[in-house]
C-alpha cells in the first residue's frame, strides 16, 4: 500500500544528497506487514458469454422482486445463484471457485499432495444497476473470499466523476495517509477479495443496465 497524494514531504534545508550517498533502505531493513491480495482476472470468450448471461439475469429480475441489501435502487436478486439451473451460470460458478482455489494456492504455502478446495458460503446474487443506483460500504462476514464478475458496464455519461467505480477502502483504521483502489468496471473482469475489505459502489449514471454477480465462498486445504 503506497503512500497517497496527501502524503506530506518535508523538505529538510533544501538538502542534496551527496555523491554516493545511500538513499534507500536496504531490503533486510524491510517488513512487508498484512498485505492486502486482490486477483484480477479477465474472462475468455467473456463478449459471447455475456451476452447469454445478461439475458438470464434481466429475464430473472422479471420474477424476482428482489431483496434490498447494501443497494440503493437497482435490483439485487435473491442469493441463490448458486443453485440457478442455466448452464451459463453454473459454468461461471465453477470457474469462480476455480480462481478462488487458484488464489488460495497463491498465498498460502502448499505441501506435495496438498489440495485447495473452495465452497460455496453465504449465498450468490446478480446485480442489476440503473441512472442513479449504488451499493453502500460494506463486507461480507463468515467468508473468506468475496468475488464480484462483470456481465455489462451500461453506457456511462462521461462528464461525472467515479461514475459507477467500485472502490476497495484502506482497511487499516487511523491511517492519515491512506488510499483507495478505484476499480472501473469492465465486462469480462472478475476479482476476488478478502471477504472482510470493505468496498462500495459509486452512483451509476448513465443508459442501459450496469450487471454484475457477486458471491461468497470459503476454502480449505486438504492435507
Amino acid at each position: 500500500m503506497y503512500p497517497s497524494s496527501n502524503c506530506r514531504y518535508i523538505d529538510r534545508m533544501n538538502s542534496k544528497p551527496q555523491q554516493g550517498q545511500q538513499r534507500s533502505c536496504r531490503p533486510e531493513e524491510l517488513s512487508n506487514l498484512f498485505p492486502t491480495v486482490i486477483l484480477r482476472r479477465h474472462m475468455k470468450d467473456a463478449k459471447s458469454r455475456n451476452k447469454r448471461i445478461r439475458k438470464i439475469v434481466l429475464e430473472r429480475e422479471k420474477s424476482d422482486p428482489g431483496v434490498q441489501q447494501s443497494n440503493v435502487g437497482g435490483w439485487h436478486s435473491t442469493a441463490d445463484l448458486w443453485d440457478w439451473p442455466n448452464p451459463e451460470i453454473r459454468d461461471l460458478c465453477k470457474w469462480v471457485l476455480r480462481s478462488g482455489e487458484d488464489l488460495t494456492a497463491s498465498m498460502f504455502p502448499l505441501q506435495p499432495g496438498d489440495e485447495v478446495k473452495a465452497e460455496p458460503y453465504g449465498g450468490a446474487w446478480a446485480n442489476v444497476l440503473r441512472e442513479g443506483g449504488y451499493n453502500k460500504v460494506h463486507n461480507h462476514p463468515g467468508a473468506v473470499w468475496s468475488a464480484v464478475y462483470y456481465v455489462a458496464s451500461g453506457d456511462p455519461y462521461p462528464d461525472q466523476p467515479g461514475n459507477g467505480n467500485f472502490e476497495f477502502m484502506d482497511p487499516r483504521p487511523g491511517n492519515l495517509h491512506g488510499g483507495k483502489e478505484i476499480i472501473r468496471p469492465e465486462p469480462g473482469l472478475l476479482m476476488i477479495f478478502p471477504a472482510w475489505l470493505n468496498h462500495y459502489v459509486n452512483a451509476y449514471h448513465g443508459d442501459g443496465e450496469r450487471i454484475s454477480i457477486a458471491w461468497n465462498m470459503t476454502v480449505e486445504i486438504v492435507r
